[in-house]
């Protein structure tokens, strides 16, 4: 008597069905996690880069406050209509009578940080006396305000 032996190798089309709805499955619940995770990611990277602009500004005030002649000041804000850090001002002397310094010459890169999106922060400084002491008080406010950006609407505003 000759008996046939039978191999299975291979799959059948049910557990191949079955393997790709798992799969399928799985993929529709790491995808949303992974771009939740990377947002985030983007909005601490641009939180991070507003901090190293406060570090670098804050370094430029007290070097021009310990020099003799100077006066202590933030770098200038933009002049454009929004207050925008864009490339004009970057390359643009700080005070052209004293220095060639740009703002983006404050930092290790040679260039002004920018948000996750690759477009600037808004800058503004401003001084306030303080009327029974008569200190004044120096402010600088960075924000992102790009729309599509995770950090849009986040302000920091710092004084000495």
């Amino acid at each position: 008597m000759n008996k046939k032996i039978k191999t299975n190798s291979g799959f059948t089309m049910m557990e191949l069905v079955v393997t790709l709805a798992l799969m399928g499955v799985l993929i529709s619940f790491a995808i949303p996690a992974y771009n939740g995770v990377s947002e985030e990611m983007q909005g601490k990277r641009n939180v991070a880069n507003m901090q190293t602009i406060r570090e670098a500004f804050f370094h430029y005030f007290y070097r021009m406050h310990q020099q003799k002649g100077r006066i202590a000041h933030f770098p200038p804000p933009p002049e454009n209509e929004m207050k925008i850090m864009d490339d004009d001002w970057a390359n643009t002397p700080m005070d052209s009578l004293l220095s060639p310094m740009a703002p983006k010459d404050l930092f290790a890169t040679g260039e002004l940080p920018k948000n996750a999106n690759n477009n600037a922060f808004l800058y503004e400084t401003w001084n306030d006396t303080i009327k029974m002491t008569g200190e004044v008080m120096y402010y600088i406010k960075i924000e992102d305000i790009d729309e599509d950006s995770p950090s849009f609407g986040k302000s920091f505003t710092y004084s000495i």
